[in-house]
This record gives structure tokens, sequence and C-alpha cells, in this order.
């Protein structure tokens, strides 16, 4: 289901079929998600299912051309789906209980079963809605499993630590060097060096809706 170079072809969407609901059902008792296979843990959402439906159907909805393209604001739900506002709050909580990340890695590890492939393109909607919550892990992990439709924008203008790694020596020792010969331009190349270096590192500072994947 994963193309060479990480983008998902869009699927439309569809509710969840039974054998999806029961793929997906053991995450959301693990990370407390709105049901529990133990009788004490508190009461459960009414129908958790229906609310993953109505998170997928949200998620995967674009703003027309004319208007910009990119996301849909969450308020373009369909009313059939429940009010908008429940739907994102269910979301952002979902978030916070890391249900979204462990989605992700499920979909990414080689031996993902077919039935939870097939939902890889919603996974995928879902995490990348919840980057600004989840942070700064949260680009790492989709990187790192090569996911690159989980990520808000092409890779490469997004921050990246795991690039700070590589680049952060080398300026330091271009630093250092300046220092020790001190009274020397660091030189307009070592400069630009430095600079293209710092982007590459910390991204662009705004990302805008239409850099979104389908």
């Amino acid at each position: 289901f994963r193309p060479t170079f990480g983008l998902l072809a869009p699927q439309p969407w569809a509710p969840l079929a039974d054998a999806e609901w029961a793929a997906l059902r053991p995450f959301l008792a693990e990370h407390g998600c709105g049901v529990s296979d133990h009788p004490r843990a508190g009461r459960p959402m009414l129908d958790a299912r229906a609310r993953l439906d109505a998170i997928f159907r949200a998620v995967t909805l674009k703003r027309p051309r004319p208007q910009g393209g990119g996301r849909a604001a969450w308020n373009q739900l369909p009313p059939g789906f429940g009010k908008a506002d429940t739907v994102s709050r269910t979301y952002r909580r979902w978030c916070a209980a890391d249900l979204w990340m462990r989605l992700l890695q499920a979909v990414g590890a080689e031996d993902c079963p077919a039935v939870l492939a097939r939902l890889a393109h919603r996974i995928c909607c879902a995490f990348r809605r919840g980057i600004r919550l989840m942070g700064l892990r949260a680009i790492v992990l989709a990187r790192r499993l090569r996911l690159y439709s989980a990520l808000p924008a092409p890779s490469f203008w997004l921050p990246d630590p795991d690039l700070s790694e590589i680049y952060m020596p080398v300026i330091l020792r271009l630093l250092r060097h300046a220092r020790d010969h001190w009274g020397r331009r660091l030189g307009a190349a070592n400069l630009r060096l430095i600079a293209s270096m710092h982007r590459a590192m910390g991204g662009r500072a705004r990302i805008a809706g239409w850099m979104e994947p389908p």
C-alpha cells in the first residue's frame, strides 16, 4: 500500500467495515479512547465506532479549489456525523492519548495486517491533522516510517531533528574555526552554508493548507 515516495493514493471515505472496526477497536481500548475491555474502567462512549467514522470523515474532507484547497474546517463536517465541536474535542482528546501515534506505527510496520493497511490513508490524514498537538515527535515518527502522507507538507519544509544531529557538528566546527582564527572573517560561502543548514533543520516558519498532500 506504500508507494516509493511514501505518498499514499487518496481513498474515498466509506463507513468502517466490521472487520476494520474489529482491527481498530483494540487500539482504542488500549489507549482509553471510548471503549474498554474492563467492566470497571469507567463509562464507555455511546458509540465509539460512529465517532471514529466521523473523525475519519472530517480529516479527509478538502476545501474546494476556489477557496484555496487544503483541509476542510471541522465545521464543514456533514450534520449526519454529529456536532462538529464534539467530534473535534474527541479527536483532540485521542491525540493526547497518543492513539494516532500508535496507529501510525501499526500501519508503518512491515507486518501490518491487510485490514489495517486498507485504512492507511485515513490514519495518515488523522495523524497529520494533529501534528501541532502532538509536536515534533510526530514529524520524526512519520519521517522514520517513511509515511510522508502523514505530514502536513513536504518533508523538506518541516523541522528535522535528525538532520540537526548531522549538521550541528559541521556548524560548530565552522564557528570554532572562525574563533581560533580571530580577526579573520568567516567568509561569505561559509555563512551561506550555515544559513542553508539552519533553514533545512528548522523548516518553514509557516505551513499553508495547500501544502498538505491529498
